[in-house]
C-alpha cells in the first residue's frame, strides 16, 4: 500500500516539475520578446510551482527512506530509477532555459545601458551646441 502512495506522489511530482519546466520556457520566451512584465509575472508563478515541487519531493524522499528493502520488487526499483532519470532530464532542461533567460536579460540590460548612455551623450552635445550658439 505504501509503495502505491509513493508512486502516486512520484507521478504528482513529475507533473508539477513538468509545469515548472514549461513555466521556465514561457519566461525565456517573454525575455526573447522583451516582455519584462511577462517575465516578472511568470517568474512569480514558477516560484509557486517550484515550492510545490519541493514539498512533494521531500515527501517522496521521506517515503523512499521508509521503504522496507525486502518488500521492494525489481519493477519498483525500475520505477524509482526512471523517476531519478526523469528528474535529472527535467532539471537540466529547466537549468538550460534559465541560463538562456539570464543571457537574454543581461544582453537587454547592456543594450538599455548603452542606449541611456547615448541619449545622455547626445543631450550633453546638444547643450554645448546650444551654449556655443548663444555666444
Amino acid at each position: 500500500m505504501m509503495i502505491e502512495t509513493l508512486f502516486e506522489n512520484i507521478q504528482r511530482h513529475l507533473s508539477m516539475l513538468d509545469l515548472a519546466v514549461n513555466s521556465s520556457e514561457k519566461i525565456r520566451n517573454f525575455a526573447r520578446s522583451t516582455n519584462l512584465e511577462g517575465v516578472v509575472e511568470e517568474t512569480e508563478n514558477r516560484e509557486r510551482i517550484v515550492n510545490i515541487v519541493t514539498q512533494i519531493q521531500r515527501r517522496v524522499e521521506e517515503q523512499i527512506n521508509l521503504l522496507n528493502p525486502s518488500e521492494i520488487s525489481n519493477d519498483d526499483i525500475l520505477i524509482l530509477k526512471a523517476w531519478f532519470q526523469d528528474l535529472s532530464v527535467l532539471s537540466e532542461r529547466m537549468l538550460t532555459c534559465d541560463r538562456e533567460t539570464v543571457e537574454l536579460l543581461g544582453q537587454q540590460k547592456e543594450d538599455t545601458t548603452k542606449e541611456i548612455s547615448l541619449i545622455y551623450k547626445n543631450k550633453e552635445i546638444f547643450k554645448s551646441y546650444n551654449h556655443e550658439g548663444k555666444k
